[in-house]
């Protein structure tokens, strides 16, 4: 017989003497247990208590208490409980209760503690329920039984049968169990204890505020460094112990059994976890560990080798345990660190070996390769043919959408292949424009020399030389002409490659400014290639483009570019915003609409291809798509939205195509804002820029270096060479940098800079070029328009330049600024007026240098007040004046001053019809009749005042 004070150490193995009041949060359950129990003995009543819980939750603490409490209360307590993996004999958890074990005489059976069993389990059931009703006769008796889901199925038949039988006596049962161990003995004896006169009462785990104070308990001012590791208990207080424990312990005692280099102490926790559950459920959690964060019950299955029925009972012991949760569809762990702990108990090449058989499974369900090539990669061993060919697909699969996810995975199987000298350079001719794409061109660069000094095959070769053909620029290797020949005639390329190896090169020379030789390649090329592949037939439409447009036909040119989108189409949707023809015939047809005036038509162009390159993480694009948005963007007086687009460009990779070339497109276009902005610094910054073009021996370059010091000099009001004008002028002659379109209007800036030079002959030549251009395309009116505005110029007409500003209208706010500013220099009787409107113009538009320069002729003509408006319109946009708004102020200045209602519309930028409302209700308000009569009052009242006109 054991007395409550004979109570041994509780099942989970916690060291030390077992406390009355247990240090953890329980206490409902200990009062409501309490409560049974004392009820029970003061009535002399029996009965059953069913207590169950997950592993380490507390049970056999509250046992422990519930018999300590029965025994100051008089009762007789006896304690037992079954032991985990069998070998017991039949009936053992209470023959030891009753502490007398069945003797066997000589003319019965063996006990039941012999190796052979019983041949009747009644005998040994009848003597535990007669020394039940012994005992019971004296005084209460409490049965405590712990681990009843240990218990062999005799114990569980007998413990269904007594407490039916002995119902009647003064006799507690206090069992406990494990929750959800899906046992069917075990769920068969909770159910009828249950339907009869069991209480159950449950035991769940403790919440963040109890485990804190049980661990502030245990550890004291050392109870911070418990905090990493909580998320491993589950709240469970027999595992928050054990942490304990193992934190106070020494480290070489914490890590037993655990792996060197892992965190002994998580290591511990987790062991103890694992060790708690069956062997089934642990297998289930170890290899769930491997295969990830989330994982499907099917893959679990397949990977365990047992239909998903079978899987039930050990995922709901796992899922009791608190180990692992159900989200939506899938499987998850408790919390991050329980996974990476349970994983850590691993030897890495069970690990390696486990990821290997899912990566298997995976593929042979039909998983994509994109969706398993970081793991492939991770796990493969060199020279694994199959792991190099599911990371080559799913590089394919991934480049139009994710080039820096696919340049990653042909890196690996790169890796891979490097036993294999051929396999490894075709898959390096696939990685190069992936790494170009995302702003690596230099580590690119290297690759394809390495590959075209040793191709594989004839057909590698030619891909990669058509690669560094888009990248543009120097060469990395010598004797370029010969590999482009040997691409070009070797019998092992295919046709369409070396047609479009052609095309591209000859739109890398026409960009390059290489002209005349690209002219007759062109002249030879065009017919033969006529009706190919889709690709091949859109670069050749970009090259008749620009071959136009040196030729000064850019109405033939626009209709060269129209149907590039449509051919832009013809190819794979996914992978064809990616190809580098595709961008540069899209941005050259930008180029050209902004030319035609047809901003928001190329505006969506530019966005969508600068949206799909940021999208796309393609970083080699960006300064094409940004200096393309800024062109646009100075085409239409938006000076610092300019600026900041050309900055962010600048910081960018070299753009596709011939890198020099673009570098220079970007350089014109920053001095270009910089010398409407008055950024003295910025400006500088180009003009040294254009120094070094100009040294070199490159002729594209040395005509941007000429442009760019055409605009310097004018900042500075220097003289211009011969020389460097006609430089200049082989810039605006040509017609195009890169894919950016030269500015129509900068001819009259070439005007200006020779006449200020005294170099009329230069300028002379430079206004026969804008007529005859404009002659050539009567479709563009911007050319027009600005062959006017130089010939107003150069004849010093100002009626003519007037009638240029007229044209440009709103679309080129700058360009209409000039021609009003030059009106108003060559006719002095009308440029107050011309002056002030240019200035209100170069305001709005951010051109500061313009504005300073302006406000200096106002000066000169004694205007003090030099506000954008002018002094008339400062004093009339008094709001109080006769009650006007400042808009309608605006309208009476203007028609005062003479100006038609369509002239002012175009001056403020509205519409002829709100000119008219303002002006009706400026009669109504004034009491005038006629303009005549609004003059003579605004004279009177406005421009007395002492602001003279």
């Amino acid at each position: 017989m054991i007395l409550a004070t004979d109570i041994a150490k509780t099942t989970n193995d916690t060291t030390g003497p077992v406390s009355a009041v247990p240090p953890d949060r329980h206490g409902a359950q200990r009062e409501h247990l309490l409560r049974r129990v004392l009820r029970g003995l003061q009535r002399h009543e029996g009965g059953v208590l069913w207590i169950e819980g997950p592993a380490d939750a507390g049970k056999s603490r509250l046992l422990a208490f519930a018999a300590e409490e029965a025994a100051l209360a008089g009762a007789l307590v006896l304690t037992g409980r079954g032991v985990a993996g069998g070998g017991m004999p039949p009936l053992a958890p209470l023959l030891d209760a009753l502490g007398a074990a069945p003797a066997a005489p000589d003319d019965e059976s063996p006990s039941p503690h012999h190796d052979s069993p019983s041949p009747s389990p009644h005998q040994p059931m009848r003597r535990v329920e007669d020394g039940l009703r012994n005992l019971a006769r004296d005084r209460p008796l409490v049965v405590v039984l712990d681990d009843v889901q240990h218990c062999d199925d005799l114990t569980l038949l007998a413990l269904r049968t007594l407490t039916a039988r002995l119902a009647g006596l003064p006799l507690l049962w206090v069992l406990a169990a494990r929750s959800h161990l899906d046992m069917p003995a075990v769920e068969s004896l909770r159910r009828d204890l249950l339907t009869g006169r069991a209480t159950r009462l449950d035991i769940a785990a403790l919440d963040p505020d109890a485990v804190r104070l049980l661990v502030q308990n245990l550890l004291g001012p050392r109870a911070a460094e418990a905090d990493p590791y909580l998320p491993l208990c589950g709240g469970l207080p027999g595992a928050v112990r054990h942490l304990c424990a193992a934190l106070l312990s020494p480290r070489s005692e914490a890590a037993d059994g655990v792996r060197v280099g892992e965190d002994p102490v998580a290591g511990a926790v987790v062991a103890r976890r694992l060790d708690q559950l069956t062997d089934d459920a642990k297998e289930l959690v170890l290899i769930a560990s491997v295969l990830g964060d989330r994982l499907a019950v099917r893959h679990l299955s397949r990977m365990l080798g047992r239909r998903e029925s079978v899987l039930l009972r050990p995922l709901r012991e796992v899922l009791a345990a608190g180990l692992m949760q159900v989200e939506q569809r899938h499987l998850a762990f408790a919390s991050p660190s329980v996974r990476d702990a349970v994983v850590a108990t691993l030897p890495p090449p069970v690990r390696l070996s486990v990821r290997r058989r899912s990566v298997d499974l995976r593929l042979a369900e039909g998983t994509p390769p994109a969706a398993l090539a970081a793991e492939i990669a991770e796990i493969a061993e060199p020279g694994d043919e199959r792991a190099i060919r599911v990371l080559e697909t799913a590089a394919l699969e991934l480049a139009p959408h994710s080039p820096a996810t696919a340049a990653a995975h042909l890196r690996h199987a790169v890796d891979l292949s490097r036993a294999a000298a051929p396999r490894q350079m075709r898959l390096t001719a696939r990685l190069i424009p992936l790494l170009w794409e995302t702003g690596e061109p230099d580590e690119a660069r290297a690759l394809a020399r390495e590959v075209v000094q040793a191709p594989p095959d004839a057909a590698t070769h030619a891909q990669v030389w058509l690669e560094l053909t888009r990248m543009g620029g120097r060469f990395p290797v010598a004797q370029a002409e010969a590999h482009l020949r040997r691409a070009l005639h070797h019998d092992g390329v295919p046709p369409q490659m070396k047609d479009q190896l052609r095309s591209v090169t000859l739109l890398n020379r026409l960009l390059a400014g290489e002209v005349e030789e690209t002219g007759e390649a062109l002249a030879g090329s065009l017919p033969r290639d006529r009706d190919t592949h889709p690709l091949n037939d859109l670069t050749q439409r970009t090259l008749r483009s620009m071959s136009a447009c040196h030729g000064q036909h850019w109405t033939e040119a626009l209709e060269h570019s129209e149907p590039v989108p449509a051919k832009a189409a013809e190819l794979d949707p996914a992978c064809g915003p990616a190809l580098f023809e595709v961008v540069l015939s899209t941005a050259w047809r930008a180029a050209l609409l902004g030319l035609a005036g047809d901003g928001p038509a190329a505006a969506d162009l530019v966005e969508g291809g600068l949206a799909e390159a940021e999208r796309r993480g393609r970083r080699a694009y960006l300064p094409l798509w940004r200096t393309a948005r800024a062109r646009l963007l100075l085409d239409g007086g938006r000076l610092r939205e300019a600026t900041r687009e050309l900055a962010a460009a600048e910081t960018g990779p070299h753009a596709p195509g011939t890198s020099a070339a673009s570098e220079a497109a970007l350089a014109c276009a920053r001095a270009r804002a910089a010398f409407h902005t008055g950024d003295d610094a910025e400006l500088e910054a180009c003009s040294t820029l254009a120094e070094a073009y100009l040294a070199g021996d490159d002729r594209q370059l040395r005509r941007a270096g000429a442009w760019i010091a055409v605009l310097v000099a004018l900042d500075r009001d220097e003289a211009l060479t011969r020389h460097q004008l006609d430089a200049a002028a082989a810039h605006l002659r040509r017609g195009f940098l890169h894919v950016t379109c030269v500015d129509a209007g900068d001819v009259v800036l070439l005007v200006e800079a020779a006449l200020a030079s005294g170099q009329r002959d230069v300028a002379a030549a430079a206004l026969e070029f804008a007529e005859e251009r404009a002659r050539l395309n009567p479709g563009l009116p911007l050319f027009a328009t600005a062959a006017m505005h130089a010939r107003g110029l150069f004849d010093l007409d100002s009626e003519l330049l007037a009638e240029a500003a007229e044209r440009h209208g709103d679309a080129r706010p700058l360009l209409r600024a000039r021609a009003l500013e030059d009106a108003g220099e060559c006719a002095p009787a009308t440029a107050l007026n011309r002056f002030e409107e240019a200035l209100r113009l170069y305001t709005t538009c951010g051109a500061e240098r313009d504005g300073r320069r302006v406000r200096g002729r106002l000066r000169k003509l004694g205007v003090r007040s030099l506000t954008t408006a002018g002094p008339a319109a400062c004093a009339a946009q008094d709001p109080e004046w006769r009650g006007l708004t400042r808009s309608q102020l605006g309208v009476v200045r203007l028609i005062a001053h003479g100006a038609t209602n369509r002239e002012a519309a175009q001056r403020l930028f509205v519409s002829p019809r709100t000119v008219e409302a303002h002006l009706r209700y400026a009669f109504d308000k004034l009491g005038v009749r006629s303009r005549v009569q609004l003059a003579r009052l605004y004279a009177l009242e406005v421009e007395s005042t002492g602001a003279s006109v």
